[in-house]
């Protein structure tokens, strides 16, 4: 999930929308007024006018990427594996990679679309299983955290009417206690401190978690899992307060917004509205998802 700085897809993000995750593309309706998660917000600030497709009109999207579904099948396995470890059982390496090839076979569908020009979805399915091979030997394996809930529904009211609401991939305790919150990322690169990356999604989660299990502080972390990188920020209640309320003002911005104007970047190339939208600009050598949304759209 995450490959071009995209909003969360896949699984995690289709359920902070209301749907199910890696989903065939579907007709959607308008979303809610007042329901706000952070791929909402996030998408308002990329591109407005993808905002307007998606979000106002509730259009259906024209393909999938399919790094999209390389992070939903991912997300998927990781919860499988914790899951099974709450069980008392703790699934080799070999059982996880079969569990991917099984998972990203199933859920694969006519509207998944290889954006970049010369990648093969076997490239794409290989990277993932190295993806959970390095996570089962660095990161499960040395694990000692509890987990307190998987892809739990987190959700706060906020002001004039308005409510917070996202999943959270992992919830836990560590050794000594600490209540922590984990976002797992599998973007090519990692990521920065501004709010679009690692400055607002998971310490908002945090927080949100401190208000329901009532503690002092959290950790809020995401872990790249092509680098096998987690990084930490802790938050305190103030924190959490700040960062609702930050939250808040950007759900004004953008509810009281009277124009969704396009902002054409690379990004175009992964959005699922390319080929309606004037604006777009879409690279020859990214154009897949365009082709096959274009072709769809003939069908």
């Amino acid at each position: 999930m995450d490959e071009v700085a995209q909003p969360k897809m896949g699984q995690q993000a289709a359920q902070e929308d209301g749907g199910q995750g890696a989903s065939k593309p579907r007709r959607r309706g308008p979303a809610p007024r007042n329901l706000f998660s952070f791929s909402r917000i996030k998408t308002f600030f990329q591109c407005p006018a993808r905002y307007r497709f998606r979000y106002v009109k509730g259009m259906r999207e024209g393909f999938q990427s399919v790094e999209a579904h390389l992070g939903s099948t991912v997300h998927e396995v990781l919860e499988w594996l914790y899951r099974e470890r709450e069980q008392g059982t703790t699934p080799s390496t070999a059982a996880a990679c079969g569990e991917l090839e099984r998972r990203w076979h199933e859920r694969w569908h006519e509207g998944v679309a290889v954006v970049r020009r010369g990648d093969r979805p076997e490239d794409l399915l290989g990277a993932g299983r190295q993806m959970v091979e390095r996570f089962c030997a660095e990161t499960l394996a040395k694990d000692r955290s509890t987990t307190v809930a998987l892809e739990v529904r987190l959700s706060e009211k906020l002001g004039q009417g308005a409510t917070l609401t996202g999943v959270a991939d992992r919830i836990g305790r560590t050794v000594a206690g600490r209540l922590f919150v984990v976002d797992y990322k599998t973007s090519r690169s990692l990521g920065d401190s501004s709010e679009l990356s690692e400055g607002l999604q998971a310490p908002i989660y945090a927080a949100c978690a401190l208000r329901r299990w009532d503690e002092p502080e959290a950790l809020a972390g995401y872990h790249y899992l092509r680098h096998a990188v987690t990084r930490w920020q802790p938050v305190s209640r103030a924190r959490g307060e700040q960062l609702l309320a930050r939250f808040e003002q950007l759900v004004t911005q953008a509810r009281s917004a009277t124009e969704l104007p396009a902002k054409p970047s690379i990004l175009c190339a992964w959005c699922g509205f390319n080929h309606v939208c004037p604006e777009a600009r879409v690279p020859d050598d990214l154009d897949g998802g365009r082709q096959l949304a274009a072709h769809s759209s003939q069908h």
